[in-house]
């Protein structure tokens, strides 16, 4: 059974996350990678924004009695069962490899990537919570 607060509040976080990011990005990769401020808000913010997609793709799935072996398979899970779009699916499992780049700092902040992610790269985590509410529409 889904967990429609659960869910809710973490749809709430993710919307909070997008807002911060669209609010704080700057108009330049240069101004970006000069300001270790807006670095530090961006990057935290959209870390948390698709920490809370991972957390509702985990909740989905246990709902659905699976529980998925790593995040990026959290959102494959939710494809195969034809919650989200496969096409979804692959885009949030980039971002998971993002998120990962950003709080484990595996490799160097590549801010030319930072800047497209705050972009244009928001619109999948949008999409995704847009899913979401569909799937809850449908559970009801």
């Amino acid at each position: 059974m889904i967990d429609t607060e659960v869910i809710d509040a973490k749809l709430r976080a993710l919307s909070h996350r997008l807002s911060r990011v669209a609010s704080k990005r700057p108009a330049s990769v240069r101004a970006l990678a000069g300001n270790e401020d807006l670095q530090d808000i961006v990057a935290r913010n959209l870390s948390l924004a698709i920490q809370a997609c991972i957390d509702i793709a985990y909740h989905l799935c246990a709902a659905q009695g699976v529980v998925p072996e790593t995040s990026g398979a959290a959102f494959a899970e939710l494809a195969r069962r034809g919650l989200i779009p496969g096409s979804l699916a692959h885009r949030m499992q980039r971002a998971v490899g993002f998120r990962n780049v950003l709080v484990h700092e595996y490799t160097k902040v590549d801010w030319k990537i930072v800047m497209r992610v705050a972009g244009t790269g928001t619109r999948d985590l949008a999409a995704f919570g847009k899913a979401v509410v569909a799937i809850l529409e449908r559970s009801a």
